[in-house]
């Protein structure tokens, strides 16, 4: 409740603030105490620090059959809280499906023995950068990348019940 009739904003050195003033006019901010109109005004604050993401596990298949499993994350910073703001809704999200549609791009191109984790972090980087979303990208690094097998298992309930009779019968 207090905050909705405070008349000041407290944004940290290591942190960038947008305020939105009846909507339409937009001003930026670093650290520092600025003063704020009620209701008026919306305040956006984001830290500027460096952020890392780890992805979730990516199982690919190469282009001679092999399955790859990998894990990767990437180091970020926002640069231009402004365009950050007016490009995408879900950064986080955004930059996670890039690099993993980057990385699977290259995989699935490749045969396994021509994968190389370090070229695999460099088309990833590479392909991030390409848009300017107001974000500066430090590193995407491959975290684990492994050679499995798999195996599927077909689960058939005739073949479940059978086989379970069949231990009984013992």
């Amino acid at each position: 409740m207090f905050d909705a009739v405070k008349i000041w904003i407290i944004v940290q050195p290591w942190e960038s603030a947008l305020r939105v003033r009846f909507g339409k006019h937009i001003k930026k901010f670093s650290g520092g105490t600025y003063f704020r109109l009620p209701y008026f005004d919306s305040i956006y604050i984001q830290e500027n620090r460096l952020r890392v993401c780890t992805m979730a596990m990516q199982t690919l298949t190469t282009k001679d059959g092999e399955t790859i499993t990998i894990e990767a994350a990437v180091g970020y910073s926002i640069k231009d809280l402004e365009k950050l703001y007016k490009t995408l809704f879900a950064p986080e999200t955004t930059v996670e499906n890039i690099i993993k549609s980057a990385i699977a791009d290259y995989i699935t191109s490749k045969d396994s023995n021509d994968i190389k984790p370090f070229e695999i972090e460099k088309q990833a980087e590479f392909k991030v950068k390409e848009q300017d979303y107001g974000l500066e990208f430090s590193y995407v690094k491959i975290l684990s990348f492994a050679r499995v097998k798999t195996f599927r298992l077909i689960q058939d309930s005739s073949w479940s019940y059978n086989e379970l009779e069949l231990t009984k019968k013992k």
